[in-house]
């Protein structure tokens, strides 16, 4: 999958737990601590975006350590 739709699919999961204005949110601060670029997204660049989402406090909170790495791995292992 490449890092746009790989991203998509990231904010669907996220929408369904946190709903779409907090999601959407999780993932803008996570782009801008990844600095991760909304056009021409490189694999590094979707992989410190995913770190950077894993690593919020909302994320962390709802899913806990073990839940947000299990979401890493799962979402790292998407990307072409």
């Amino acid at each position: 999958m490449d890092a746009s739709n790989a991203v998509r699919s990231i904010k669907s999961e996220l929408e369904s737990t946190f709903g779409n204005t907090l999601a959407a949110s999780i993932i803008a601060i996570a782009r801008t601590k990844a600095n991760a670029p909304l056009i021409g997204m490189t694999k590094q660049n979707y992989l410190d975006l995913v770190d950077a989402i894993c690593g919020d406090n909302r994320v962390q909170s709802m899913l806990g350590a073990a839940g947000a790495r299990e979401k890493s791995t799962k979402w790292k292992s998407v990307i072409d």
